[in-house]
């Protein structure tokens, strides 16, 4: 019984530690959740095309799920012969010593669903699907990107529907970021690329396509920023008012960041990147320590990028962000300037962010205590270079510190978060600077991950 108990223990232990591994994102060489286990058994209509897949594929297959983009599944139903029922795409690999990506393509006819086309690629894996109506008949094309472990660089296949088969195009086009929108407004969508060669010495390129035929047609070209190492993030959508565009946010091989505007200038029918400009011996004004990422800062429905300028005064490392004004940008339509929506101080670390009231802007410094968990905003006298009085400190409290009221005198609530209370204490005072708790409350905002 002994003996058998230890058994028990051991088994017990050897079952926490691997729970604890696969809870915790955590993976070993060789050893990860999707080689430990086979996703659930679809149901319903899936199941009928797990079925066929399982059918073509033979019993010994894994699924292959799309690395990045919008569609993360492996099995991806969407429209596209534009009747009243969508196709289905299943991306899998045969066995163990294929490496090599499949594609199935199924249509239901009845109440069964039959193979409409197969494809094989030799890429380690799937970068991502995306949709849309390439050639302007109606109906959505599909773009995959075939990514490889070898190296960040990805290739392109469309494929269409017609006459009851899917077709494939094989594009001989690589790219390290895509992107694909009616760039021009024709009612046909393109696709944009952006590219890091992979000899250094050379600089990176966006260019813009359309399907022309069987071919992929070069719109127009662009070089980007020199010393960009890898591509942190790409948003399609408006950048000005009626203005299609990307905003893409890169890294540099020095860890700085910088953003990229590209679009589609359909009066002069070329590819503008405004934000580049190799006649200028004045670099990129997005150049940034700060990681902060582009977005729709307002939620208006038009794309900012972010302008990081140090706080006169603070004397921290140039990377901390409370240190930085950030502020948020975006191009002014059909004038080629921009204009400045926000200016705001981000405290990540504590996961709130700070709207600049407008009298505040060039008139104050901040100063971080980490371990207290509080930040304190001062006036600060540009002429002379000193620091002058407080103006407000945001203090972090857990619940049960903010219930028990220790040490919270002269502090009210502004944001609760989880288990923690973002607190402000504004001194009385008569400052020119001085603002309100009611100013200072609509002023903060939760840093979540839309944000």
């Amino acid at each position: 019984m002994k003996q058998q108990k230890k058994h028990f223990q051991w088994r017990a232990a050897v079952l926490a530690v691997m729970t604890s591994i696969l809870l915790s994102g955590c993976s070993m060489t060789g050893l990860d959740a999707q080689a430990l286990m086979h996703p659930p058994r679809p149901t319903g209509e899936r199941a009928d095309i797990y079925a066929l897949l399982e059918a073509k594929a033979g019993g010994n297959f894994t699924l292959k799920y799309p690395a990045t983009g919008e569609h993360r599944s492996a099995i991806i139903c969407h429209n596209l012969s534009g009747d009243s029922h969508p196709e289905a795409l299943a991306l899998y690999q045969r066995g163990e010593n294929d490496t090599a990506v499949n594609i199935l393509f199924s249509a239901k006819e009845g109440n069964k669903w039959k193979e409409i086309g197969t494809f094989s690629n030799p890429a380690a894996q799937v970068d991502r699907v995306c949709f849309g109506d390439l050639n302007g008949d109606g109906y959505d094309e599909v773009i995959v990107g075939w990514g490889s472990s070898a190296g960040s660089a990805s290739m392109m296949s469309v494929f269409y529907y017609k006459n009851g088969r899917m077709n494939e195009l094989k594009l001989g086009q690589t790219y390290n970021e895509v992107a694909v929108a009616d760039f021009d407004g024709d009612g046909k969508k393109e696709i944009f690329t952006a590219s890091i060669p992979a000899d250094s010495q050379q600089q990176c390129t966006g260019s813009l396509f359309r399907l022309n035929g069987d071919a992929l047609q070069l719109m127009g070209s662009i070089r980007l920023d020199t010393g960009i190492a890898k591509f942190s993030g790409l948003l399609t959508g408006s950048v000005s008012r009626g203005q299609l565009g990307v905003l893409l946010d890169c890294m540099q091989t020095n860890s700085r960041t910088l953003t990229e505007l590209i679009y589609w200038d359909k009066t002069k029918k070329t590819l503008c990147a405004p934000l580049y400009n190799p006649q200028s011996p004045q670099q990129n004004v997005t150049i940034r320590d700060m990681a902060v990422a582009s977005g729709d800062i307002n939620s208006d429905g038009i794309l900012e990028f972010p302008i990081v300028t140090r706080l006169p005064g603070y004397t921290g490392a140039a990377a901390d962000d409370v240190g930085n004004e950030v502020q948020w940008t975006r191009l002014e339509s059909g004038k080629g300037n921009y204009t400045q929506v926000s200016s705001m101080i981000i405290n990540a670390r504590d996961g709130y962010r700070f709207v600049l009231p407008g009298k505040w802007k060039d008139t104050i410094t901040t100063k971080q205590d980490v371990n207290a968990r509080r930040l304190t905003f001062s006036a600060f006298d540009s002429n002379k270079g000193t620091v002058g009085s407080t103006l407000m400190t945001v203090q972090i409290f857990t619940n049960s510190e903010w219930n028990s009221g220790k040490k919270t005198s002269g502090y009210r609530q502004v944001l609760s978060s989880g288990s923690l209370i973002v607190a402000v204490s504004i001194p009385t005072q008569k400052n020119a600077l001085s603002i309100s708790f009611d100013v200072a409350k609509k002023c903060f905002q939760l840093i979540t991950a839309d944000t």
